[in-house]
């Protein structure tokens, strides 16, 4: 039987992960619980629904679809979904007309991923382009990650992935070295903050990631900071993330994000919390002012604020 894993989505024609034009994968599954993760429904491991009132025609057929009672409906309250009686079974979502109700994620192949690649090489040999494969978490999924890169790198595909770097790294070593970029998210510095945010300590992380660069030098990487007001703003930290950058050999960049709220919108389809409702978001010169502190010295890499450069080069 042939291999399968929860694709979130596949993206046509990006240009933000890696270089030219881009089929992103998206994976569905994380280890992480990052509190400005803008992809909440990449954090189950399995297809999930979702719900958008906008869409809603109240029209009853998800009540009687549903085979547990999670949903019941009132006209003073409108459509109720108790989460706690939900069997996932997503027969609501295969009723609706409107697409108020939807499934995230859909297990496939690699066949059936690479049937969508197939389709999109002409614009990746044009600009110079390929395939990224992104989360959720891709280490989750090494084995078919693995057998997907490998079909890329027999057609001559441009390789990426966007890496937590957490995990045992055995994991990691299936899927590195066949990219030709990794896009490795580094979301703190502090052990104990990177916890606090994300969930997990982040010891494991940067082992894994100075192990790699390493043990793969020829694999570019590119380091993608999430800039959080509060949480790794400080220069202290934007320095030190710096300095752990340089140490690694063949960093081909370092850029900085800043915090944004755009996937506040999907946590409500998911009838979940947006943990950062409080916070607002960081404009693109405060987020070079935060920067500033890199400047005035050579570092081995050009520094960005999304994609752009953070400051003149010295």
């Amino acid at each position: 039987m042939e291999q399968t894993a929860p694709i979130l989505r596949i993206e046509k024609i990006s240009l933000q992960d890696g270089s030219g034009l881009r089929t992103v994968v998206f994976f569905k599954g994380c280890p992480l619980r990052c509190a400005w993760c803008s992809t909440p429904e990449s954090h189950s491991a399995t297809p999930e629904r979702a719900y958008q009132a906008n869409k809603c025609t109240l029209c009853g057929r998800c009540v009687q679809a549903c085979p547990s009672g999670a949903l019941s409906f009132s006209p003073d309250k409108g459509l109720s979904w108790d989460s706690g009686k939900c069997t996932q079974c997503l027969r609501c979502a295969a009723a609706c007309p409107t697409g108020a109700t939807k499934v995230y994620g859909e297990y496939q192949t690699v066949a059936q991923v690479m049937r969508h690649i197939h389709r999109d090489e002409v614009f990746y040999f044009h600009s110079g382009g390929g395939v990224t494969l992104s989360g959720g978490d891709v280490l989750c999924y090494p084995d078919f990650a693995h057998a997907l890169l490998t079909e890329c790198k027999e057609s001559l595909i441009n390789t990426a992935a966007e890496l937590t770097m957490y995990g045992d790294y055995d994991r990691i070593r299936q899927v590195y070295p066949l990219l030709n970029t990794a896009l490795i998210d580094l979301k703190c510095m502090d052990s104990a903050l990177h916890q606090k945010w994300t969930g997990q300590p982040n010891d494991g992380i940067l082992q894994n990631i100075h192990r790699a660069a390493h043990e793969f030098p020829d694999v570019d990487i590119h380091i993608r900071v999430p800039l959080i007001w509060g949480v790794n703003d400080d220069p202290a930290s934007i320095r030190q993330t710096a300095e752990f950058s340089a140490s690694l050999p063949h960093c081909t960049a370092l850029e900085f994000l800043p915090y944004h709220r755009l996937g506040q919108q999907t946590y409500a389809y998911l009838d979940r919390p947006y943990p950062l409702a409080d916070l607002p978001t960081m404009t693109l010169p405060e987020a070079r002012d935060k920067v500033a502190c890199l400047s005035g010295r050579d570092w081995p890499f050009p520094v960005l604020i999304s994609k752009e450069p953070a400051f003149p080069a010295s």
